[in-house]
């Protein structure tokens, strides 16, 4: 899934934070990365359970403890690599991966043996409405310029 993440994703972040000058492209690339890790390492496993580890809420904490540790405040980097964060959270809430509670937890040992399998249906439904959502918004030459040139929707 690829247009579910930005669409919804993009969607949810204007709907409750109400930032319109907020760069989206930082958002994007949190919202997309957690399955790219899981692509690369895929390749290089390095245990069986790779989709645990960037798929759980442990990894995303991390990832934004790590920023507000290392950064300044009021500073550029630092709102756009929250964003980046901010993603990262909300492609955990859009993949459902909240149902699956040995993955969203781990390394917590919990088992679990209900696990939320999504239809290809439903996946052409999500997409659907991600592309909807991001024709809605970039339906001029011009918007899609400023999104390009300031990542703003």
């Amino acid at each position: 899934m690829f247009f579910w993440f930005i669409g919804a994703g993009v969607l949810i972040f204007k709907y409750v934070f109400k930032d319109d000058r907020a760069d989206l492209r930082f958002l994007i690339t949190g919202l997309l990365v957690l399955d790219y890790v899981d692509i690369l390492l895929a390749i290089q496993p390095i245990s069986k359970d790779q989709k645990f580890i960037t798929h759980s809420l442990l990894f995303s904490v991390l990832t934004m403890f790590s920023i507000m540790l290392f950064t300044n405040r009021e500073n550029r980097i630092r709102k756009n690599l929250l964003l980046f964060s901010i993603g990262l959270y909300l492609h955990l809430f859009l993949d459902f991966i909240w149902l699956d509670q040995s993955t969203f937890l781990y390394p917590l040992p919990f088992e679990t043996n209900d696990v939320f399998y999504k239809t290809m249906k439903m996946i052409f439904v999500q997409e659907i409405v991600g592309v909807s959502y991001l024709i809605y918004k970039l339906k001029s030459k011009e918007s899609l310029k400023e999104f390009i040139k300031n990542g703003v929707i």
